[in-house]
């Protein structure tokens, strides 16, 4: 009973605490908006394009975290609902790297060309999330959809300042995915499904990203 308690406690204080970063990183976007082309204020150093589209990124990783474990407390109740599904998510027929050190490995336009991918093929499972998702979790979903939609932007921006031609295949969505669960539950499951599946891939997008910075602004001194 204590161990189940403290366990308890131990989650609670975790979801406060990314609520509160949650917080923290949407004011540093709000804030820092990546700016609209043919602005005078577009008129930035690529070290700018990249800190503003890392703590979009960030944001949008947040987000997703903060959207799939409020849904994952609510519905899974402790089942294991992912199962033989975990590698079944729609972007998984990129060929993304496995670890840092593989990562490390790829040319800065490959890494870069993995981010526009990963963002382009979001575009139509987010728009149905944001029909298909409860209620509650509609405003943050469309937050999400909005902010891959700016940092689409923000991403082209940096490959043009890079000289960095970006490939335009990114994998489709072909609907929701179908899985062995009974009727009633496979609307929900394929909503967790879509929404781990989203975790995974912003946090990809994230770390791509921060190792692009770190490569390309401080010459791997980072």
């Amino acid at each position: 009973m204590i161990t189940s308690r403290k366990t308890s406690f131990t989650g609670k204080l975790f979801f406060a605490l990314l609520v509160s970063n949650l917080v923290l990183v949407r004011k540093l976007v709000l804030t820092n908006p990546i700016c609209t082309p043919g602005s005078l204020q577009c008129q930035v150093l690529l070290s700018d394009l990249f800190d503003r589209a890392i703590k979009i990124s960030h944001y949008i990783h947040l987000l997703s975290t903060e959207i799939f474990e409020d849904f994952d407390q609510q519905y899974s109740q402790g089942r294991q609902l992912l199962g033989n599904v975990l590698n079944n998510c729609h972007t998984s027929t990129l060929n993304t790297p496995e670890d840092k050190e593989q990562t490390l490995q790829l040319q800065h336009n490959d890494l870069l060309s993995l981010v526009h991918q990963l963002l382009r093929s979001w575009n139509q499972p987010l728009q149905h999330l944001t029909t298909g998702a409860p209620d509650h979790m509609i405003k943050k979903l469309k937050e999400a959809e909005e902010h891959t939609q700016v940092l689409q932007g923000g991403i082209d921006r940096i490959s043009g300042r890079m000289l960095t031609d970006l490939d335009d295949f990114y994998p489709p969505w072909f609907g929701p995915i179908d899985a062995a669960v009974p009727q009633r539950e496979s609307q929900m499951f394929a909503i967790y499904h879509l929404l781990h599946c989203f975790r995974r891939d912003s946090h990809k997008i994230d770390n791509y990203l921060k190792i692009l910075r770190c490569r390309m602004i401080h010459a791997n001194s980072c």
